[in-house]
């Protein structure tokens, strides 16, 4: 037999891990060769690693693929500083967002890690994908932030290379993480805005006269007004209300009625629209009381009797999952010009207004499914522009 490479001798340096020593092939009887090396594993131990091939040269390429594989199957991809953004980008992508954990401890949605890979391969990398984790000190983030002509772009690059960095930081690959101090754009300075009671009632009868119109063509949604009113009697969004079941909802014709808001309808690439079985979050998960428009609305939905597999209050005529983007287009045909700021989720605001503003901030994060007050305060209560009635406090200065 004849044996190629060379010789190892003791006291041999111990390898890294994830990397492997010198390659020796050795002829067999047949015509085949065997190539084996020592190789340090995820866990530190060093093992021995062979693979065939009918020459020497295939041998060792068997081999070689055969270490990479065992490299990815363990998520090393050997990062260190002169590795590039792309490549710090990618290892987030698998190691922190498809097989790590969002909120609550939950795998997050495919449209979740869409959303994130989206940011990645169309904002990021056209713009850092060959500067190396050693160049991508805070000056070259900021300029790059700051280059991007969308306000939403550079939000959501920020999230995406924080996140990232901080990988990169735990990894050792950098001391600190340069996206801390970098830009950071302003926060939205759209105020929440909702509906008084009048503009309630006529968006409400601008959707019946919408419904009751007949023209060529496809049939228009025939229960638009009772999502309208269900999601104005509950504060749920969208996804959530075409989500609710018969089941959900105790005995309509009882003196009070409840539904329990437990899950969510989600449209995902290569799945289309199928019935989440929980809502966005945990705090979603709840249990609302409804007043008796929203009752009214849910009786005469079920007295239309439509079948659904699922047992969907608000499905298709068919029986299956609604789309939500097919009730909106729906609803940007009703509203008029005047009402252009009115979006489905501004019933969810006008119900955060309203009860905060009788109830208090923690009724209403309560009622919208909120996990602090501090979200429902700064983007679902419209602030009030005539100020209390203090003229009793005021007078003592008289």
């Amino acid at each position: 037999m004849r044996q190629v490479g060379l010789s190892t001798m003791s006291g041999r340096p111990r390898l890294a891990i994830g990397t492997y020593g010198t390659i020796t092939t050795t002829e067999l009887p047949g015509g085949q060769w065997d190539a084996k090396t020592r190789y340090r594993d995820h866990d530190g131990k060093t093992r021995q690693l062979r693979a065939r091939g009918t020459t020497a040269a295939k041998a060792k390429a068997a081999l070689k693929l055969k270490i990479r594989d065992r490299q990815h199957a363990v998520g090393h991809d050997n990062l260190d500083a002169d590795s590039t953004v792309a490549q710090l980008a990618d290892r987030w992508m698998l190691d922190d967002v498809e097989r790590g954990l969002g909120r609550g401890g939950k795998p997050r949605t495919a449209n979740t890690v869409a959303y994130y890979r989206r940011v990645v391969d169309k904002i990021i990398k056209p713009g850092l994908s060959d500067v190396t984790l050693r160049e991508a000190d805070t000056q070259r983030v900021d300029r790059f932030l700051l280059a991007l002509p969308a306000l939403s772009a550079r939000r959501d690059a920020r999230v995406v290379l924080r996140q990232a960095f901080a990988l990169a930081a735990r990894y050792g690959c950098i001391s600190v993480n340069p996206v801390i101090d970098a830009h950071r754009p302003p926060a939205s300075l759209a105020k929440p805005r909702a509906l008084g009671v009048a503009d309630v009632h006529e968006l409400r009868q601008r959707i019946r006269k919408w419904q009751a119109e007949e023209l060529r063509g496809p049939r228009r949604a025939h229960d638009l007004v009772e999502i309208f009113d269900v999601m104005l009697g509950t504060g749920v969004r969208i996804g959530e209300v075409l989500a609710l079941r018969w089941s959900d909802c105790t005995d309509l014709d009882a003196d009070r009625v409840a539904v329990t808001i437990s899950g969510t309808v989600v449209t995902e690439k290569g799945r289309g629209c199928y019935r989440q079985d929980h809502p966005k979050t945990d705090a979603g998960l709840r249990t609302v009381i409804l007043p008796k428009f929203a009752v009214e609305a849910l009786r005469r939905q079920r007295d239309r009797g439509i079948p659904s597999a699922e047992g969907l209050i608000f499905p298709t005529r068919t029986g299956s999952p609604r789309w939500p983007s097919n009730v909106r287009t729906a609803w940007r045909k009703v509203r008029g010009e005047e009402y252009g700021w009115v979006k489905p989720h501004s019933f969810r605001k006008t119900v955060g207004t309203l009860v905060a503003r009788e109830l208090g901030v923690e009724a209403a994060s309560v009622q919208l499914g909120h996990s602090a007050t501090a979200v429902t305060e700064r983007h679902y209560i419209e602030r009030a522009v005539e100020a209390p009635d203090m003229t009793s406090v005021l007078d003592r200065l008289a």
